[in-house]
């Protein structure tokens, strides 16, 4: 996956906003694992997913509906970004650990 920026936050956290609060870490998980794979497709193709993108975090995430754009003081918003932070925390540590 390539560097998460802002905006790779921002849209994973409204793709994980749109679908329900049971499936929020699966939607997080999926997201990187998408970014993951298309980053790896992109490295060695020379081109884009046809389904997950340029290996971005955001590009992963304009695959799937996005709810509106909240307020990162909005609860709901806060806990999404929450979310998706966990898991690229627990993506960083795994890597490190094989490393």
């Amino acid at each position: 996956m390539r560097p998460v920026l802002a905006v790779d936050l921002i849209c994973a956290a409204r793709a994980v906003l749109a679908v329900p609060m049971a499936a929020r870490l699966s939607t997080a998980q999926a997201l990187l694992f998408e970014a993951e794979a298309a980053d790896w497709h992109r490295k060695h193709t020379g081109e884009m997913h046809p389904c997950f993108g340029d290996g971005t975090l955001a590009a992963a995430a304009r695959q799937m509906p996005m709810a509106e754009e909240r307020p990162l003081c909005d609860g709901e918003m806060a806990a999404a970004v929450t979310v998706v932070l966990q898991m690229i925390v627990q993506r960083n540590c795994r890597n490190r650990s094989r490393s």
